[in-house]
């Protein structure tokens, strides 16, 4: 049975807070961030005269739907008014505010999905044998779990229209359902972010580099770790949606784009070790990159080149040591 309606009395007493623009800042402001990290890793490439590889095109995509999210949040603001609280919803259109809602929840997760793909297609190329399956394995559960997680706005009723016109017949999932469903796979998530920072260790340890440049590298493909700690909060936020105030979940628009803009920015960062070593001194390659060692074999196929030290400075046993060799300098 619907409430009765409020007095006037009732409803200025009421809070009345907006945080309206506050999403909008935050969603074009991680926006324009991510896409001066994209910029300018699509500039390293272009610098290095390196073709864009699948990881590329990857995230290109998925910059393309955090646009779009953002573009559906403004719309969401502007129209009906998202920020505020359910008494201040200024819900003309409730099935087109239910599509645009359900069409943001997509695109969010789609956004994430994807640049977290990204950055695991990328160490395709730089592990091999037991680690590369994980990489694939991450890959595929990654799709599974977060696609069907970005299909749950739409299958949740039946049939589907139903879930923008409640007053059709057809039955729908329980409370909470959905949101469960988005909480398992955010913690998942976050696990999958944790072990892609951490699979560079295995290799990067052990190559023949300074410990200055071997650390940088190490920070560069681990900065995942952020986008951990972000997936984590927003699971934290999570429970709030259908609080029955909407004012309640405006953190969780907040960290949703936050978790996607910064994977992005995270999948970059290794790449743009190409500045780096055009502001170095001798404009190539940074301390422990040195050209004294040089290829004595064909590029593998999963990113190493195996290196031989110069002459009068082998092992004893003549054993050959493997270089780092970044994706931007491997090429598509």
């Amino acid at each position: 049975m619907a409430a009765p309606p409020l007095t006037p009395e009732e409803y200025a007493a009421l809070p009345h807070d907006d945080r309206g623009p506050t999403i909008v800042a935050v969603h074009w402001s991680m926006t324009s961030l991510a896409t001066i990290f994209l910029g300018l890793r699509l500039y390293c490439k272009r610098l290095t005269k390196r073709s864009l590889w699948w990881d590329d095109w990857i995230l290109i995509f998925a910059w393309f739907t955090i646009i779009a999210t953002d573009v559906i949040t403004q719309i969401l603001v502007n129209e009906f008014k998202l920020g505020r609280h359910s008494w201040d919803l200024e819900i003309n259109d409730l099935a087109r505010f239910i599509i645009l809602l359900s069409s943001r929840a997509t695109a969010t997760l789609t956004a994430l999905s994807w640049t977290k793909t990204a950055f695991a297609v990328t160490l395709l190329r730089l592990t091999a044998d037991g680690t590369r399956t994980l990489v694939w394995f991450i890959i595929v559960s990654l799709q599974i779990t977060m696609g069907f997680s970005a299909a749950v706005p739409w299958i949740q009723c039946n049939p589907i229209a139903k879930t923008w016109d409640p007053m059709l017949p057809g039955t729908c999932w329980a409370n909470k359902v959905g949101t469960k469903i988005w909480i398992g796979t955010g913690a998942y998530s976050a696990l999958l972010d944790f072990t892609l920072a951490a699979l560079p260790w295995t290799f990067i340890l052990g190559l023949l580099l300074r410990k200055g440049e071997k650390a940088g590298i190490l920070v560069a493909m681990s900065m995942g770790v952020v986008a951990g700690i972000v997936g984590i909060v927003k699971c934290v936020k999570l429970p709030n949606l259908g609080s029955g105030d909407s004012y309640n979940e405006t953190d969780l628009y907040i960290w949703d784009i936050t978790e996607s803009t910064v994977t992005l920015m995270a999948a970059c960062i290794p790449t743009l070790r190409v500045l780096l070593q055009k502001a170095s001194p001798s404009g190539s390659r940074p301390t422990g990159f040195s050209n004294s060692f040089r290829p004595t074999v064909p590029k593998s196929s999963v990113g190493y080149h195996e290196m031989a030290r110069p002459e009068g400075t082998h092992d004893k046993s003549g054993t050959k040591k493997y270089m780092y060799s970044s994706p931007d300098e491997e090429g598509a």
